[in-house]
């Protein structure tokens, strides 16, 4: 490459390089309004030539390397002439790699900003290491940079705006880097309306693909098996005598290593608690009752709300093991007094035969003395917040009973009291799931309707 000495080329000359990293110049008043009163004081550095709006290059004019926001600047403050630098034979990709270096070292840039320019390096050959070297950052950063690159760049803008409603934070994006797949990454992006909201569905995301990677094993083994998928027809039969339910797999748990079950016709299903493996039954001569019918679906409704209240609990476990920020300031105070209220409407107690089940699934009369001090300890360390989430969730469990009655029907005033718990634990991030919404509000198909 061959440099000039200082020209003083004509601002009309002077065009911006397609691929200046920095998108975003900031407020140039205060440049500005130096460049007034002083003039420039530092020269730009241009290239021969330039690019149209197509990205055809033209011989004619500059391109600008160095001084994007000087030369901005100046043109806000009536500048005709800069004193540039002409340098001749540069690459493209050193003229990408200038202006990256130059802007990386900028402190007000975006995580975003940054995010891409590491990511433009990487494509013009630079490694992680090199591009820590140039830029001055940690290569923990450097990658951390380079996982944002590979979000959806308008969603980022969108949660990064300092005018909207949600400020994505460095952590937000630590976070979603811990989900392997981009789309997924991007759809809690775009769902989540807080931090808290981002931790959990991440969290919850990675269990979900754990439990995909678990069903797809159990299914290899069924059909090994020989136990085929199950039709339409005895998806729509599994609530009635045709259709016996022989066995469910639990996505959560690690699968087993081979599948030995007995049955004439055998199939599986999804179900809501993993893969239900169910058995059709030839057809009996006695007549389903409506009362049998209705008697399965209430099982199924409880077996739901079971389910919901086993996510709810994680869900809460996520919180005490600060995996979710508790609430802060003016909001913790509301919502440590919303909490209690509810409790005390459902004469709740809190003690630590509460904190000892909800964290080892064991009373204080099945737990030796060393379990119920554990329980003391955690008492006197937790968080009021978390204490009183823990309560809550026995509450749920213990005090406010079935969403359904034995009838079939919709319990309103269980299902009002969930509503509540529910409200409060969406300000910590949590959100409904498949059919737990319409279970919790009544609207579950499988609900008996009021004649």
């Amino acid at each position: 490459m061959t440099t000039s000495g200082i020209t003083n080329i004509n601002a009309k000359l002077i065009h911006q390089h397609p691929d200046n990293p920095r998108k975003d110049l900031g407020d140039l008043t205060e440049l500005s309004e130096s460049i007034k009163k002083k003039g420039i004081m530092q020269n730009l550095t241009v290239v021969p030539g330039h690019w149209d709006e197509n990205r055809a290059h033209h011989d004619e004019g500059y391109t600008l390397i160095i001084g994007h926001r000087r030369f901005a600047a100046g043109k806000m403050a009536g500048v005709t002439m800069y004193p540039c630098r002409i340098v001749e034979d540069m690459s493209y990709k050193d003229q990408v790699g200038t202006m990256l270096e130059e802007n990386m070292q900028r402190i007000d840039l975006t995580p975003l900003e940054q995010a891409e320019g590491f990511q433009m390096m990487l494509e013009l050959g630079d490694t992680e290491e090199q591009i820590a070297e140039k830029t001055g950052f940690s290569r923990t950063t450097v990658r951390r940079r380079l996982e944002i690159a590979k979000l959806d760049r308008n969603l980022v803008k969108e949660k990064t705006d300092e005018n909207g409603i949600y400020q994505l934070t460095l952590k937000d994006l630590a976070e979603l880097s811990r989900i392997e797949d981009i789309e997924t990454r991007n759809r809690i992006l775009k769902d989540a309306t807080d931090s808290r909201q981002i931790q959990w569905k991440v969290e919850g995301a990675i269990k979900n693909a754990e439990r995909e990677k678990n069903k797809k094993i159990i299914v290899e083994l069924l059909e090994a098996a020989g136990i085929k998928k199950a039709p339409k027809e005895i998806e729509k039969k599994k609530y009635t005598a045709e259709v016996k339910e022989v066995k469910t797999f639990n996505l959560e748990k690690e699968p087993p290593k081979r599948i030995n079950i007995r049955g004439k016709e055998l199939y599986y299903l999804d179900g809501w608690n993993g893969i239900d493996v169910v058995e059709k039954l030839p057809k009996q001569k006695q007549v389903e009752t409506e009362y049998d019918r209705q008697k399965k679906k209430t099982a199924k409704l409880r077996s739901l709300q079971k389910k919901m209240n086993e996510r709810k609990k994680e869900f809460i476990r996520t919180i005490a093991d600060g995996k979710i920020e508790l609430l802060k300031d003016e909001e913790r105070q509301k919502i440590i007094e919303k909490m209690i209220r509810n409790m005390m409407e459902k004469s709740c107690w809190l003690g630590n035969g509460m904190v000892l089940k909800f964290f080892n699934g064991k009373s204080l009369y099945d737990a030796n003395e060393k379990e119920k001090e554990e329980a003391e300890e955690k008492i006197q360390t937790l968080d009021t917040q978390v204490l009183l989430l823990i309560a809550m969730n026995g509450m749920m469990d213990d005090y406010i009973g079935d969403l359904v009655e034995y009838s079939g029907e919709y319990k309103e005033d269980a299902g009002k009291r969930y509503q509540e718990c529910f409200k409060i634990l969406m300000r910590y991030g949590w959100s409904y799931e498949r059919e737990e919404a319409d279970l919790v509000y009544g609207n579950h198909e499988l609900y008996k309707k009021e004649s």
